[in-house]
């Protein structure tokens, strides 16, 4: 009876693998997002400023370049590795955040968990910022003297670039765009020589910094700019000689923007944290911060206000090392008379540097 049974289950496995079914090039769809439509869109705000050809890493503007990387997309997604925004959503709101929002990571798992479909429309065509400034025609636009080499595979490493104004007087900026080589330039930071006046920051997704209204650096007659870019080799040898672009306020009754830098000191209560405080001591308007971590695992930045509420600011949970980044407010944060900022970060290890924080603001009217 077993052997009859057995037989007749083998026949019956047998006729199910002859019978005919339906071929699939792909997985099965089981999505209606598409690649030509949502995804395509995703992709040109959130990735093509760095994953497009001549830029730093591969290209994922096309569907063909897209799909065979679809699965890696995914796991540097969930990994919150890329796009390369460490700061934690809900704390503070930020002009140059390149994060996905809740919606664009539902639209991006789901297209890759349900089978990547193209789409038969045709998708919107990419519209490379990069060439030119958004900001319109600049009313100077610097070169340095001479320019960078770039040798092929070479691991990210700071540069100084520098750049003469050629101003014969005391001028206001109120804002600026950096433009150096997309093919090697990961991030960068902007300054005054000499003072340390900190202006600002460049990543590929954010090349330009406008202040608000009514605010500007004010920049000394014959003053030069330097700027910390950070280079990383591309597959052949590469000379950059980047332009920086500067616009200048129509007066000098700006309010003058000012840089405070917060070095923190070792908690002696609380291994591994790390403490900074600036306290206000008139109305101030904080524009930026821009930290320098170093091996530091997270940071938090809080108001504590006289009145005894409390805003946490920016909070990293788990820092980014290899692209430093700004973090510039959508709109300017108030600080009263006597709010003291804080910011706490922890490391596993001793820094080999010291932890800081580079505050910009001005005085709020």
């Amino acid at each position: 009876m077993f052997k009859r049974g057995a037989a007749l289950i083998f026949a019956g496995v047998l006729v199910w693998a002859l019978l005919p079914r339906a071929a699939y090039p792909h997985n099965p769809t089981t999505t209606t997002v598409l690649f030509n439509r949502e995804i395509t869109a995703l992709l040109q705000r959130k990735c093509a400023q760095c994953h497009a050809e001549g830029k730093l890493a591969m290209p994922l503007v096309t569907y063909a370049q897209t799909r065979p990387w679809a699965e890696a997309i995914k796991e540097e997604a969930l990994a919150r590795r890329m796009p390369p925004w460490p700061a934690e959503r809900g704390y503070g709101s930020f002009s140059n955040d390149i994060g996905l929002t809740p919606r664009e990571f539902e639209f991006l798992i789901s297209w890759i968990d349900g089978g990547v479909p193209e789409g038969t429309d045709a998708p919107p065509a990419l519209v490379d910022h990069s060439a030119h400034s958004t900001l319109g025609t600049p009313d100077l636009l610097l070169s340095p003297a001479a320019a960078t080499t770039i040798d092929a595979h070479t691991p990210a490493t700071s540069t100084r670039v520098m750049f003469d104004t050629g101003l014969t007087h005391d001028a206001w900026v109120r804002a600026f765009d950096f433009k150096p080589d997309p093919q090697v330039a990961r991030a960068a930071t902007l300054s005054i020589a000499g003072t340390g006046q900190y202006l600002g920051g460049w990543t590929p997704w954010q090349s330009s910094t406008e202040l608000p209204a009514g605010a500007a650096f004010r920049i000394p007659a014959h003053a030069r700019i330097a700027v910390d870019v950070l280079y990383a080799g591309a597959k052949e040898r590469v000379a950059d000689k980047p332009q920086l672009a500067l616009y200048l306020a129509s007066s000098a009754r700006e309010s003058s923007v000012e840089t405070t830098i917060l070095q923190a000191a070792a908690d002696p209560h609380v291994a591994g944290r790390f403490v900074a405080e600036f306290k206000a001591t008139n109305p101030r308007a904080l524009v930026s911060i821009r930290p320098d971590l170093g091996t530091a695992r997270s940071l938090e930045i809080r108001a504590l206000h006289p009145d005894g509420s409390r805003d946490v600011l920016l909070w990293v949970k788990d820092a980014t090392h290899g692209w430093p980044t700004p973090y510039v407010f959508a709109k300017p944060v108030t600080l009263t008379t006597g709010s003291l900022l804080q910011a706490i970060a922890y490391a596993d290890r001793a820094p080999a540097s010291p932890i800081t924080i580079e505050l910009n603001h001005y005085a709020r009217n």
